[in-house]
Formats: structure tokens, sequence, C-alpha cells
């Protein structure tokens, strides 16, 4: 997994790259702290660019969604393609949380 944070105006946007797999876990943990720091009003995950998730990769997503909403932020995740949005789909992850396409 390769991240790329921007903050803006109290938003957050985390753009997510290659892929996220069991193996990101402890790189993903580090960017659920600026979740959960309670400086932004919105979190916003970028999948435009990732290519690829397993179910590791799909709960992980899960537990941002749930620490944003712990700390009062709105939620969603932006632009999935291919493989993932089928997985998020399948997933009926848009029942949960937001999906902009």
């Amino acid at each position: 997994m390769k991240d790329s944070v921007t903050t803006t105006d109290g938003r957050l946007t985390i753009a997510l790259s290659e892929k996220l797999t069991f193996e990101d876990h402890n790189n993903f943990r580090e960017l659920l702290k600026l979740v959960n720091s309670n400086e932004h009003r919105s979190c916003t995950i970028d999948l435009k660019d990732l290519e690829t998730i397993d179910s590791a990769g799909l709960g992980m997503l899960m537990i941002a969604f749930e620490t944003a909403e712990k700390a009062g932020m709105q939620f969603q995740l932006a632009k999935p393609q291919g493989q993932v949005e089928k997985l998020l789909e399948i997933s009926e992850f848009d029942k949960v949380m937001s999906i902009a396409h």
C-alpha cells in the first residue's frame, strides 16, 4: 500500500494506491491515528488508484469508518475502480457508508 495524506479546511483525504491487504495493517493503523485525532470534520479515503483489496483490506476500511464515526466525522470512500469497486458492491459497503463514484 502506498498512501498520500492531505488536509484542507478541516477535511482529511487519504489517497491509497496499489493494494490494500493484510500485510498493510501496521501502516494502516498509523493512518487511523489521523482519523482519530479529532482535528478534522470529515475523512475521505480516495480509492481511485487502488488496484486490489482483500478481505483484511475491507476490514481496515470498515475500521476506518467506525473510527471516524466515533470521532463524529463525516466519512466516505471515493472513486473505487475495478476489482475494488466490485468487492465493495458484493460486500454491500454502500449500505453502511457513503461511496462517491
